[in-house]
């Protein structure tokens, strides 16, 4: 399979000046006093403007490229830098899970009756699909850099993709009693994004391929992810306080960050292989 080589790159870039006009967007279109939006400043049309063009530039991107390769052909790596970079953000999604479950179980206590199957049904299972989707990344890791890829192994690409759902879940059940949109809308449809990634993710393990809207997908969560998370960070050297995170959007930030590393790996193998195209009538072979 042959894709654009610099949709990687693009993602990136993308990623890192979104992250620059969200920063100011952050710095001068929020009200110190009250954290209000001011609707006047032009940083957030801006911002939208850059999103939308950069989404369809990397739309324009993945439409090249063949459907032709196996899920192992398209995303098995080898060598021990693979294993360890797909090793440390699983781990450390694991980890940002610990924290999240710490964070919420120390908040549960004092909640009233009204507010606590909120956390139950949605926040502390969040917690639990961060740890579990960490270990299946570590776990896919070491079996792709094997090629030794079996029916039970397909098993570990759904936790990242309920992990997802989750998040998306989650960011909205925090931000949806707001009217000031422009705080929250980043990140998500970064979350969106990543869901539809990993959703296509294992797609093509199931059968059922579609390794351009993969590529689209990845691409556009790992750009709206360091838009949003590198943007506020950017804001807060540049003194920004209009706009502050609590601990626990700083932690699914973070995890939001490490399920991004996932995709960028996967997504910068697939982009750089090329596959003969097989003939007419021979479909591409399902994973044992």
């Amino acid at each position: 399979m042959q894709l654009n080589r610099r949709i990687p790159v693009l993602a990136l870039l993308g990623g890192l000046i979104g992250a620059g006009l969200r920063a100011v967007q952050l710095l001068t279109a929020f009200e110190r006093s009250t954290g209000l939006y001011i609707s006047e400043n032009p940083c957030g049309k801006l911002l939208l403007g850059w999103l939308l063009l950069f989404a369809a530039i990397l739309a324009v991107a993945a439409r090249a490229g063949q459907h032709d390769a196996s899920f192992e052909e398209l995303y098995a790596g080898s060598g021990d830098f693979y294993k360890t970079i797909l090793a440390f953000s699983g781990l450390l999604l694991a980890a940002g899970g610990i924290g999240w479950l710490a964070v919420e179980m120390h908040a549960l206590m004092p909640l009233t009756k009204d507010t606590e199957p909120w956390i139950i049904a949605l926040e502390l299972p969040f917690g639990a699909l961060c740890v579990a989707a960490g270990l299946c990344m570590v776990g896919l890791g070491a079996v792709l850099s094997r090629g030794e890829l079996e029916k039970k192994h397909a098993y570990m690409v759904l936790p990242p993709l309920f992990w997802a759902a989750f998040h998306l879940l989650v960011a909205y059940r925090q931000y949806c009693v707001s009217a000031n949109l422009a705080l929250f809308t980043p990140e998500i449809f970064a979350a969106i994004a990543c869901v539809l990634a990993f959703y296509y993710f294992a797609r093509m393990l199931y059968g059922k391929p579609a390794p351009r809207l993969f590529v689209f997908w990845a691409a556009n969560a790992i750009m709206l992810t360091l838009t949003d998370t590198l943007g506020y960070a950017f804001n807060r050297m540049m003194g920004g306080t209009a706009v502050q995170w609590t601990t626990g959007s700083v932690i699914r930030a973070c995890c939001l960050i490490c399920g991004c590393v996932f995709l960028l790996v996967e997504l910068g193998l697939m982009t750089s292989r090329v596959f003969p195209a097989r003939p007419r009538g021979n479909p591409v072979p399902e994973s044992e």
